[in-house]
């Protein structure tokens, strides 16, 4: 028995080598709280999964208190022991009804207005803390939240860094990977597996709701120019209809554009990399759609610094299409999405994104993911997609993968 709660314990020690150090989380909860005194708030209580982690690296079936003073309060309903931290106070609970009961036993009475995440907790979640919480303010949080997130630390940089030279073991495999397999459905399966082999964690989280994806994106034959159900540029069909998204099955062929859009994760952050392939020659319009698309990364990342908008850079890539002559085939078919790329980091669909009309501007740290991408009606999806860090005077891509084209004979 000893022996086992060692083992236990052991176990316990090892899953806490992948938390954020405590200096980190002890400056984002001052950072949080210093933005709820801001904004006339009591506190939060925060649910969602990727917020649990970037705030106190754990995440289970959870409740955090953050009060806009003094301790927090971890409030959990885990079966097992609780890890503890200094920074804040643990506690099991069982029921809704406890929940208010605890923060009041441990921290100052509620007094103004408390912070929910309206953009991801469901409905029914919502009306049972509103009658747990009876005549509290409840008010949304989520874009706070959000824009905290969106300027990453040095520590957040670092884990994006090596989560991209991972990723280029994939990358440099894929040559391989197009030489054996024979449909797309199988080229991504190759692609994943080997992500797999390397330690991804196997999902890659999305905060937007209904938005789903697989960790390969892989288009091949005019399949990928559909029309994308979701809200993204290029997602093709699927190979069925309960999850219209990447691959379909077609099979792998010359002189035919083939896509692999991947999210990399292996400690919780991600990775956006899109990369195009071909087995042979491809046709000229495909190399002029790819080479106006590496035309209008080259320019963005040359405009990109802090203090520019997310809105201006977009417009500057549809102009470039515009007089390319590809604007009604720019960021994919039926018109396309009216953004150019993304924030990253443990969701794929941070802040900012630079989108049509977005005033928001870019800030020293943001990590965003460029993807000017096409559609070639009649014949597949053509595009580029990087990282960068933005940084006080350009942005510093992040993926050490070439962007050309891998090829193989056919």
């Amino acid at each position: 028995m000893a022996r086992q709660v060692k083992a236990a314990n052991d176990i316990r020690s090892e899953k806490k080598v992948n938390r954020p150090p405590e200096g980190e989380l002890q400056k984002r909860l001052a950072g949080l709280q210093g933005a709820m005194a801001n904004k006339g708030l009591a506190g939060a209580l925060i649910f969602q999964n990727a917020d649990l982690y970037y705030y106190t690296g754990m995440i289970g079936q959870a409740c955090f208190f953050v009060p806009v003073e003094g301790t927090p309060i971890f409030l959990s309903r885990q079966r097992g022991e609780l890890p503890t931290s200094p920074l804040w106070r643990v506690h099991k609970y069982n029921s809704w009804s406890e929940l208010r009961h605890v923060i009041m036993e441990f921290s100052n009475p509620l007094s103004g207005k408390l912070g929910l995440e309206f953009d991801v907790i469901p409905t029914a979640m919502y009306l049972k803390i509103q009658e747990v919480f009876q005549g509290q303010d409840l008010v949304d949080i989520s874009l706070l939240i959000r824009q905290q997130r969106a300027v990453k630390s040095a520590w957040e940089i670092a884990i994006l860094r090596e989560t991209a030279k991972k990723d280029k073991l994939i990358w440099d495999k894929v040559p391989e990977m197009l030489m054996e397999a024979k449909t797309d459905l199988e080229l991504g399966a190759l692609f994943e597996a080997e992500a797999r082999r390397l330690g991804h964690i196997g999902i890659l989280r999305i905060r937007s709701f209904n938005m789903e994806m697989s960790l390969t994106c892989t288009l091949a034959d005019e399949k990928g120019a559909f029309p994308s159900l979701f809200e993204s540029p290029l997602t093709g069909v699927g190979h069925t209809a309960a999850f219209p998204f990447g691959a379909s099955g077609v099979k792998l062929e010359g002189q035919k554009p083939i896509l692999i859009d991947f999210g990399g994760c292996y400690e919780g952050y991600i990775t956006d990399t899109t990369r195009m392939c071909a087995i042979g020659q491809l046709p000229q319009n495909v190399l002029v759609a790819f080479d106006l698309a590496l035309e209008i990364q080259a320019d963005i990342v040359r405009l990109a610094k802090p203090g520019i908008s997310c809105g201006e850079l977009y417009e500057v890539a549809k102009d470039m299409a515009k007089e390319a002559g590809w604007d009604n085939n720019f960021m994919g078919a039926a018109g396309g999405v009216p953004f150019l790329g993304h924030g990253i980091g443990l969701e794929v669909d941070e802040l900012p994104v630079l989108a049509r009309g977005s005033e928001v501007v870019l800030e020293e740290g943001m990590v965003i993911a460029l993807e000017p991408k096409f559609v070639v009606p009649g014949i597949g999806a053509v595009g580029i997609e990087n990282c960068f860090v933005v940084k006080a005077d350009r942005l510093d891509k992040l993926s050490p993968v070439a962007d050309e084209i891998i090829t193989i004979n056919s």
